[in-house]
C-alpha cells in the first residue's frame, strides 16, 4: 500500500457506517485500521502525559489507557514498529520498546512483519498479542511487558532486556506459616465411671487418658521451602537464580520473603496493588432479584433500580404475605 493510502473500517453505530478516523500509512504492505467512532478516535484516550506523571501511581493511569477496549483491530503483514505506533498514538500511553539496535543485540526487530486480526480486545491484549508474533525462532525466553515504577511507561521486549531492571519486594507470609491445630486426640469420656461416682463410688476422673503420640508438626524451613517453590515452579521458572536463571532472587527473613526480580516477575507474585478499580453496580433484573458486578468502569457506573419483593410472615397461626390485601406491601 502506498504512503498516502488510508485503511477504511465500517462501524455499526446507529445503522450508519463512520470512517475509521485512523490509519496506518506509512509504507506497509498492508495497512491497520480500528473500528472506531469517529469521536473515539479524534484524540487519544485519556489523560494527558503530564497529568499521569504527577499521578501518585503513573503506571496506574498508562494501564487504564491500555485497558480501553478496542472494537476491532487489524494488521496484514506490517512492520512491528508501525503496529506498535499505532497502539501508542491510538491509547495515549507511554510505550518503551526494547529495540535491536548499536547497543544491544537481544531486542525486538523494527522491520519484523506482523499479522493480527482482533474484536473486542483491550490494547494491553493487543500489544500481548503484538509480543507473541515477535517471539524470535531462537528466543530462548520470550518477550514480556512490565510497567516503569517511576515513570509509569509500559516497557515491552525480550525478557532478557527486562530483566535488567530490578527492584526488591518485601512479602509478608506469617499467614501462610501458621499450622492450625487438629484436635482428633481428645480423650475418651467413661460414662458408666460417671454413674458409678454418682452413687459413692471413688472419685476418679471419668475422662480416660489417651496414649496417642503428640501431632509431628513441619519445622518451619520446610514450610518456608514448600513455599518458595511454588512460587518458582509457577512463577516464570526459567528466570530464577536457584533454576539456573540470572533474572530473580529470593531470600527468607523473620516471616517475610525478601524478592530481588524485574517488575513482571513480582507482577506473577503479588499483582498490582494499584491496578484500576472498577465499580460496584446494583441494578434489577426483568423478575426484580438484585445483583452485584465488580467489573464495570467508574464512568458508567450507575444504581440502575432496586426492586420489592414480597416476603412471609405468621400472623395468629396463618402465614400472610406483604403482596397481599392487608398484608402489609
Amino acid at each position: 500500500m502506498s504512503r498516502n493510502t488510508q485503511s477504511e473500517a465500517k462501524v455499526g453505530r446507529t445503522g450508519r457506517a463512520a470512517r475509521c478516523g485512523r490509519a496506518v500509512a506509512l509504507g506497509l504492505v498492508a495497512g491497520a485500521c480500528v473500528g472506531l467512532s469517529p469521536a473515539a478516535s479524534a484524540q487519544p484516550l485519556g489523560e494527558t502525559a503530564v497529568q499521569r506523571r504527577t499521578s501518585a501511581f503513573p503506571q496506574r493511569e498508562t494501564a487504564a489507557r491500555l485497558l480501553r477496549t478496542v472494537p476491532r483491530m487489524e494488521f496484514t503483514d506490517t512492520r512491528l514498529e508501525d503496529a506498535v505506533n499505532f497502539v501508542r498514538n491510538l491509547t495515549g500511553a507511554d510505550i518503551d520498546v526494547a529495540w535491536v539496535d548499536e547497543k544491544h543485540t537481544d531486542g525486538l526487530e523494527k522491520d519484523m512483519q506482523v499479522s493480527m486480526d482482533v474484536t473486542d480486545q483491550t490494547a494491553l491484549e493487543v500489544i500481548e498479542i503484538l509480543l507473541e508474533r515477535a517471539e524470535g525462532e531462537f528466543s530462548a525466553d520470550g518477550n514480556a511487558w512490565q510497567f516503569n515504577t517511576k515513570s509509569g511507561a509500559l516497557e515491552i521486549g525480550p525478557k532478557s532486556r527486562l530483566n535488567k531492571k530490578r527492584r526488591v519486594e518485601v512479602y509478608a507470609i506469617n499467614d501462610m506459616l501458621t499450622e492450625l491445630p487438629t484436635y482428633d486426640n481428645a480423650p475418651d469420656f467413661d460414662l458408666n465411671q460417671i454413674l458409678q461416682s454418682s452413687r459413692g463410688g471413688g472419685g476418679q476422673s471419668p475422662f480416660q487418658n489417651n496414649d496417642d503420640d503428640d501431632i509431628d508438626r513441619k519445622p518451619l524451613d520446610e514450610k518456608v521451602q514448600e513455599i518458595v517453590d511454588i512460587i518458582q515452579e509457577i512463577v516464570e521458572p526459567t528466570q530464577w537464580v536457584d533454576n539456573g536463571g540470572d533474572a530473580a532472587s529470593i531470600r527468607y527473613w523473620q516471616g517475610n520473603l525478601i524478592v530481588n526480580a524485574p517488575d513482571y516477575v513480582h507482577r506473577g507474585i503479588n499483582g498490582y496493588p494499584w491496578w484500576p478499580a472498577r465499580s460496584t453496580v446494583v441494578s434489577a433484573r426483568p423478575e426484580g432479584t438484585r445483583w452485584v458486578t465488580l467489573n464495570q468502569d467508574s464512568n458508567i457506573a450507575a444504581i440502575e433500580g432496586i426492586a420489592q419483593q414480597p416476603v412471609s410472615a405468621v400472623v395468629n397461626g396463618r402465614i400472610v404475605r406483604s403482596d397481599e390485601p392487608g398484608g402489609g406491601g
